[in-house]
């Protein structure tokens, strides 16, 4: 026995287990004598923690003094010695695990008691994370049993060593151990952990000849793994053949079909566990509303409410929460707010509070979501994690700035060392919807650190915020870094891309998107769609669209948008056709494309059918841009007083953009008495717009009215309107050239300008007669 101590000892201290100066401070307080039968339960200030450093020596002379006799004093100190493992384990004291392993190994314990204590000891090391100390004991101890091995696989698996823990196994059963049901438990967990369906399979092989099968415990497991590794089959197998079941059991079987997608089948097992007589529990309770809320299905919600009222659970803060949640899930706003003004308007706990808020949320509700949260920190109820996510995503939708920095000062004010990356791209995300795109960059550049959302929200706020140069140099930036893109980042480049006409850029992102297995991702496609469209390769366009194995209704609107912005009209028409014909239901963006092609075909006629069939035939109202493109689509062909008429029988108050339109014609088809109409209309509203001035005063000077022109001119500027430049631009290697109006501060500014003489020059000689009757209008 001494040769085993000794042994154990000198290898412990070899491997770093054991300190010189480590002994167990256990025994520094007294200790009653417990009952070997029972095992105690020991705060962690029984371990006299404070005192671990102090005479250490002589409490180690002391325990090892100590006379132990009889049989049941020895089963009283190994009794105390596991709880206090236990303690170990639960806190993760590491120190004092060592300090209890010193004792043990300086002990006479016998064979088999110190088997047991190694054990525990082992387990202690592997909860303090502190693997590698535990598989040196392991290896050295000279006796191993079923728990030793379990507590290795056990040990691999919760510190992230999944094929130790498969080794492990393998190992129990070469050394002819055969498993208990703990045993088999753990290496069911470790199937999951490898994420591998065809071990299960083995190791219920093996639970099947060793004449498990009837073990609750056991069984419960295997339909939690199965169910875990989706197969929702096996799993179903597995309950049905079940001789015995318990709460675990059903609760096991209805949250694996939630996870699974399998909502109305968790949802009848629900009913069926309460026929057999089973009473559900908060877990059943969790797991059934979480699958009806999925469904969507108010009525079956209805059943489950009843069920937790006949229980008395209505109270009950989680089961609460959960049915709030479910509601919510449903759209059901009023039957959630019932619940929680019912029960939890003045509870202190934030879990309803968290899902009302992200209810309202959901639902688009973002003013009810603001209010209750000021109500909650009336109430000093705690926020966290989840109640700012929510609310950020509320501020986001209510585009409420200024309510944005209030909450996100109070969240610098109260947690700033502890505010989580997720709150982070939350506040970030808050920022770019309410259009602040230095917000959203100060956010970012002050990230310790970033994940995939954090890029992806700068990069698509730059997208959207018409910043499309600093998208893509945020995206190199990424790429650079070694950060992974997903379906999303790409789209929102892509847009970049487009709004650029960076075409070979754009191919990069094809090929980058193939790179990454994201080839099947809807978003890309119609944006790689959208993309190669406006850079004007509609016939890579045509060869993305053909690839799609499903398009849906945006791929389809971004291909018909496609062939508008071509002129290619009847293209766009056919393929409008043909995507009735199967079945996919156009959006009101599919509309505006195909009176987008109606108006620059001069279709007017079907242009109109398809505006006057979109409430009647496709469900849809029309929205500003729709009207502002019918105006459009008269004034082209010259009908002003039709476009006037239409504009004045609009059910909603027109906007700017729609007299733009009007004004617009009016000046191609030189009318100036509609177009100071229309004029004055957008002045009213947008006093600073210089197109305005710019399209009336041209419109006057095409039709001889000079001094007119000349005169909204002076006005313009006496108002300090300024027309921004016009400019285009042009890629080459990579980078955009742009060219301004007027430009003096382009590098190559002389050749451009001798290459435009020459230009001129040329355009003479070939009998080009310029027209000066907006001649005014370039010096502005």
């Amino acid at each position: 026995m001494h040769q085993i101590s000794h042994m154990n000892c000198q290898s412990s201290a070899k491997c770093g287990i054991l300190e010189a100066n480590h002994f167990c401070p256990v025994f520094q307080c007294q200790l009653p004598t417990i009952p070997s039968s029972n095992r105690v339960v020991v705060s962690r200030s029984q371990l006299s923690l404070p005192n671990i450093k102090r005479n250490n020596g002589v409490v180690c002379n002391k325990m090892l003094e100590t006379s132990v006799s009889s049989e049941a004093s020895i089963k009283a100190q190994v009794q105390k010695l596991v709880d206090l493992l236990h303690v170990c384990a639960d806190e993760e004291l590491l120190d004092e695990s060592k300090a209890i392993h010193g004792y043990i190994l300086k002990s006479d314990f016998s064979d088999n008691n110190l088997l047991l204590l190694l054990n525990h000891v082992s387990h202690a090391y592997s909860k303090c994370s502190e693997f590698g100390s535990c598989q040196v004991l392991f290896d050295k101890m000279l006796q191993k049993n079923v728990f030793s091995w379990t507590v290795m696989i056990v040990g691999s698996i919760e510190n992230g060593f999944f094929y130790d823990g498969f080794k492990y196994f393998r190992e129990m059963l070469e050394y002819g151990m055969l498993p208990d049901g703990f045993a088999y438990s753990a290496a069911l967990r470790l199937c999951v952990a490898l994420g591998s369906l065809e071990l299960c399979k083995m190791v219920h092989a093996q639970i099947v000849v060793r004449g498990f099968t009837s073990n609750v415990i056991i069984n419960t497991s295997l339909l939690n793994i199965y169910a875990k590794l989706g197969n929702v089959e096996a799993s179903s197998l597995v309950f049905n053949s079940m001789s015995e079941r318990n709460a675990v059991s059903w609760n096991t079987i209805i949250s694996g079909l939630t996870a699974n997608g399998l909502h109305l089948e968790a949802f009848n097992r629900f009913l069926e566990m309460k026929n057999k007589g089973f009473s559900p529990d908060v877990y059943t309770l969790v797991g059934v509303m979480k699958a009806v809320g999925s469904l969507g299905d108010i009525g079956k919600g209805k059943v489950v409410h009843s069920c937790v009222c006949e229980l008395g659970m209505d109270s009950n803060v989680v089961v609460g929460t959960a049915l709030i949640d479910m509601y919510a899930e449903c759209g059901a706003l009023c039957e959630a707010k019932t619940v929680f003004d019912s029960n939890f308007s003045n509870c202190g706990v934030n879990m309803p509070w968290n899902a009302m808020i992200s209810g309202y949320t959901r639902c688009r509700c973002s003013q009810e979501a603001l209010q209750l949260y000021v109500n909650m920190c009336k109430k000093n109820v705690r926020s966290d994690i989840y109640t700012y996510c929510s609310l950020f995503d509320a501020i986001a939708e209510s585009k409420c700035s200024k309510f944005l920095m209030e909450v996100h000062a109070a969240v610098l004010k109260s947690e700033y060392d502890n505010i989580s990356l997720s709150v982070q791209n939350a506040i970030a995300d808050a920022y770019a919807k309410c259009g602040s795109l230095e917000g959203v960059r100060k956010i970012f550049d002050r990230m310790e650190q970033r994940d995939i959302v954090s890029w992806t929200t700068l990069v698509t706020a730059y997208s959207q915020g018409s910043q499309w140069e600093a998208a893509i140099a945020v995206f190199s930036q990424m790429r650079e870094e070694g950060c992974a893109v997903n379906q999303y980042t790409l789209a929102s480049t892509l847009v970049a891309c487009a709004s650029l006409c960076y075409l070979e850029y754009g191919r990069q992102l094809h090929g980058l998107q193939y790179k990454t297995g994201l080839q099947n991702e809807s978003c890309i496609e119609s944006a790689l769609v959208d993309m190669y469209a406006k850079c004007g390769s509609i016939t890579e366009a045509e060869k993305v669209f053909g690839c799609i194995s499903n398009a849906d209704a945006v791929s389809w609107t971004a291909m018909i948008s496609g062939y508008a912005q071509h002129g290619s009209v009847f293209c766009a028409l056919e393929l409008f056709k043909k995507m009735e014909q199967l079945g996919i239901k156009p959006t009101a963006v599919t509309l505006l494309s195909i009176l987008f092609a109606c108006s620059h075909g001069g279709l007017v006629k079907e242009g109109l059918h398809f505006f006057w069939s979109m409430g009647k035939r496709y469900n849809l109202v029309p929205e500003m841009q729709h009207y502002a493109c019918v105006v459009d689509l008269l004034g082209r062909v010259g009908l002003l007083i039709e476009a006037f008429e239409f504009i004045g029988k609009m059910p909603v108050e027109p906007d700017e953009m729609v007299w733009q339109s009007l004004l617009s014609a009016c000046r191609i088809h030189r009318d100036s008495e509609l177009g100071e109409i229309a004029a004055k209309k957008i002045l009213s509203v947008c006093p600073q717009y210089s197109a305005t001035y710019v399209l009336l005063s041209n419109t006057y000077m095409e039709t001889g009215n000079f001094r007119e022109g000349i005169d909204l001119r002076n006005v313009m500027k006496k108002q300090g309107v300024k027309k921004e430049p016009g400019f285009s631009w042009i890629t080459i290697n990579g980078k955009a050239h742009k060219f301004y109006a007027s430009d003096q501060e382009h590098p190559e500014k002389k050749s451009i300008y001798l290459m435009l003489e020459e230009l001129r020059v040329d355009m003479k000689a070939l009998g080009y007669k310029p027209d000066f009757r907006s001649v005014l209008t370039s010096g502005d």
